[in-house]
């Protein structure tokens, strides 16, 4: 699937340009377990973590990887499949993390500016500000149906004790008749998409996974945890502070294969394929450090020039459905309060609206396009081609720009139209 990947899309070979000239440093063994295999083959494991040191001059602190010396024989592809070929050689080489799925917690501080999609004049309040972190389940063999998500500051009270989501596949969201029309239910999830928390009956939030009535209550779309579309900083520093989300929380992500998404509370009584543990290595950086004088000099990356085109133009273009470039230009985030470097990882197009004739917005469409130009680049061209079929009646667009130090601390900047 990834040379697939990079092979048809050579923007993600020059999203990757970072890694050329990257260093190991700082490797340190974990740990290192001698075994016999079942055919008497012997295979030697070791558990590294490491520093990477990029180019760009960001850097992965907390790198790990498992390498193995011997024989292969016995070991599992991701859907469980034992491999077929067993390689047996002295030489060290990487064996993966043998997960079923893919898990991680992350940090992110977002800035928002706000553009009426049907006037593309500014809404008020133009820019709104949000603190979360980001659960993340990504399933590309398809072995999964759902998880549950448990760890501090997941429950629906500001007490931070421990609380539990329910994350349900893309793939059901895309395709189960048990989610047709219901919230979250887009038809062009892609497999490599994260799962997504079932809704809460109102439909405002993540319900709890013991109380999650996922088929009826339908998905919220997202996969994040936090404070959201906040005007004043101190309001959403202390509310996000409240959850008790602190560097060095694990999560548990416990992945089920079964059909316990189907009921409410459905888990209960069911094993999972497999359990794993995800720390969240550094919380999102203070508002009131990042706010500056306001707006206007927060220190978040910010689009300064489209060349030539208006959010009117562009607002036009995305209802139109029709494909647009745009020349731009903006700013690079200012030294951040860890002093890690952040780099771009891309700047992209977004949009999403209804599939159907409505006035439903289930079922839906949404797509996103990514450009790349450099981890140090201040300019660049958003590419919006024409929207694919399914879309019906564009409901939301936007233009972002994700930065990251490459180490649990994602900085972005969206201009939406909405």
């Amino acid at each position: 699937m990834g040379i697939a990947g990079y092979d048809a899309d050579p923007l993600r070979v020059a999203s990757r340009q970072f890694d050329i000239g990257s260093t190991r440093t700082n490797v340190t063994v974990l740990a290192d377990r001698a075994t016999t295999n079942a055919d008497g083959t012997t295979r030697r494991e070791l558990d590294v973590q490491y520093a990477v040191n990029y180019m760009d001059g960001s850097k992965d602190e907390v790198a790990t990887q498992t390498l193995i010396s011997g024989s292969s024989s016995g070991a599992t592809m991701a859907d469980k499949a034992v491999c077929a070929v067993a390689e047996n050689k002295a030489d060290w080489r990487f064996f993966g993390n043998r997960k079923v799925v893919n898990t991680s917690v992350n940090a992110n501080n977002l800035r928002t500016s706000r553009v009426a999609l049907a006037t593309g004049l500014p809404l008020a309040p133009q820019v709104v500000y949000s603190k979360y972190i980001h659960l993340n389940v990504i399933d590309p063999a398809g072995v999964a149906t759902y998880a549950i998500v448990t760890g501090p500051g997941l429950s629906l009270t500001t007490t931070g004790q421990a609380g539990s989501l329910k994350y349900i596949s893309p793939r059901l969201l895309r395709s189960a008749t048990e989610f047709a029309g219901k919230r979250g239910n887009f038809v062009d999830w892609k497999d490599t998409d994260a799962f997504r928390s079932c809704s809460n009956a109102a439909g405002t939030g993540s319900a709890s996974a013991e109380l999650a009535n996922c088929t009826v209550d339908g998905s919220t779309g997202g996969n994040s945890w936090g404070s959201f579309n906040q005007t004043n900083m101190a309001t959403m520093d202390s509310f996000f502070s409240s959850l008790n989300i602190n560097a060095g929380a694990v999560y548990t992500f416990a992945i089920y294969g079964d059909d316990g998404w189907k009921t409410v509370n459905g888990q209960a009584g069911k094993t999972p394929i497999a359990t794993y543990t995800s720390t969240l290595e550094a919380v999102p950086f203070s508002g009131a450090t990042l706010a500056g004088t306001g707006p206007a000099t927060d220190l978040f990356p910010k689009l300064l020039t489209t060349g030539g085109v208006t959010e009117a133009q562009f607002a036009a273009a995305i209802l139109a459905k029709s494909a647009l470039s745009v020349a731009a230009t903006w700013s690079a985030p200012a030294a951040m309060p860890d002093s890690r470097a952040l780099a771009l990882g891309s700047h992209n197009y977004y949009e999403q609206g209804r599939a159907g004739a409505g006035p439903a917005f289930n079922p839906a469409s949404r797509q996103s396009y990514a450009n790349y130009a450099g981890p140090t680049a201040t300019a660049g061209t958003f590419a919006k081609p024409a929207s694919v079929s399914a879309l019906v009646t564009p409901t939301y667009g936007e233009l972002s720009l994700n930065y990251g130090n490459r180490n649990g601390n994602g900085v972005f900047s969206v201009y939406s139209f909405q």
